[in-house]
């Protein structure tokens, strides 16, 4: 009983160790030993209370355990234990009604003990052990069996209870940086290249002299490229604000040039409430313009820049209405007249569709712009 206790209290003291795998699977070697099982599992609840998203088990050879295949689903005895989170004690699984079986390969497992993982009331997942000794207890796990399992099986729910307030520690941490550095880029960046814009303008303006003509152009110049450098500021503290799981039309815009974008540097510029004016199906054009665009621009122009605009605060040339506008630019081989436009003639249907207009040309500099637009609120038909 010493030596069990002694077990016991070192199994204990693993929960202070960050890696949760790392405890779990201490945590399930410890009661294998104790109880005198040969095989032993942790199942982690998901989120939906359905399976298991985490099994950490022990006793299984490994090569046999990967050759089993997807972890358990939390089916059969197990789905028992999450629907109804009791001490469970069978001592022949094989004879048991709702046992389902075990895949081919499977070692064979017929006394079984499971107790849930408990911590303040709210089931964090199951501890599962099987196989006793049968030169202990005649193979049949008991009731002080199933103390040690629990006691063990509330340290584990404690150990899992930290990992989570762990992680939400860290992410509050990352959300609270995010909105640090965009006060800080809001506050004091945007606001010293604008006053550096209109000081500019100003000596623009004192530039008369013909002779300053030269001058005047290139300080014009800077103050246009500034003024693309507020609006990238702003965009970059839109991202900042948003959360990487949030829905809005910015973040999946940021997402999909992240993900086309292959080892083009890409610049992605928004203007207006997108989020709150481009929505439902013209959100999901918008996104089909961009992605078309990017596929263009990457696997055939073999682009290496790439700059994404969506303006929300445009205006319909030809009926004067709000509009959203989407353009792609791009520094690639450029797209001659007679080309193909299978991939194309989709955003010409779109744009049509909603009585806007598409347009995709070769830019004097090199490469190709392509310019979508459709109005913000379409008529019903």
């Amino acid at each position: 009983m010493e030596a069990r206790l002694r077990r016991l209290l070192d199994a204990v003291v693993t929960i202070n160790d960050l890696d949760l795998d790392a405890v779990l699977h201490g945590l399930v070697q410890a009661a294998t030993e104790l109880v005198g099982a040969r095989y032993g599992a942790l199942g982690v609840i998901s989120a939906d209370g359905r399976g298991l998203d985490r099994f950490v088990h022990t006793g299984m050879d490994p090569a046999v355990a990967a050759s089993l295949g997807h972890l358990p689903e939390g089916r059969g005895v197990l789905g028992r234990l999450i629907a109804d989170p009791r001490p469970l004690r069978v001592d022949d699984l094989t004879a048991d009604p709702q046992a389902v079986g075990f895949p081919p390969g499977h070692p064979p497992m017929r006394s079984f003990l499971g107790v849930p993982v408990v911590v303040r009331g709210e089931v964090f997942g199951n501890l599962y052990l099987t196989e006793k000794d049968p030169g202990r207890d005649d193979g049949r796990f008991t009731p002080e069996d199933s103390e040690v399992a629990q006691a063990l099986a509330a340290v584990a729910g404690t150990a899992i209870a930290n990992a989570s307030l762990h992680a939400d520690a860290q992410r509050l941490a990352v959300l609270e940086d995010r909105d640090r550095i965009a006060h800080d880029l809001h506050d004091h960046v945007i606001q010293r290249l604008f006053a550096a814009g209109l000081s500019l303008q100003a000596l623009t303006a004192r530039l008369q002299d013909t002779d300053q003509a030269e001058v005047r152009t290139r300080l014009a110049g800077v103050v246009s490229q500034l003024d693309e450098v507020v609006r990238d500021v702003r965009t970059t503290i839109f991202g900042l604000h948003v959360s990487p799981g949030a829905g809005g039309l910015r973040r999946q815009l940021l997402d999909l040039v992240e993900e086309m974008a292959g080892r083009a540097t890409t610049t992605v510029r928004t203007t207006g409430a997108v989020d709150a004016l481009v929505s439902g199906v013209l959100a999901t054009d918008v996104v089909a313009v961009v992605r078309e665009g990017l596929s263009n621009a990457v696997r055939h122009g073999l682009a290496s820049h790439l700059v994404v605009t969506v303006d929300a605060t445009a205006t319909d040339a030809a009926t004067g209405a709000d509009a959203v506008a989407v353009q792609v630019d791009d520094d690639g081989a450029g797209i001659e007249a007679d080309s193909a436009r299978s991939g194309l003639a989709g955003l010409q249907q779109r744009a049509t569709r909603r009585g806007g207009t598409f347009d995709v040309r070769r830019r004097a500099e090199g490469g190709t712009r392509l310019l979508w637009t459709a109005p913000l609120q379409v008529s019903p038909a």
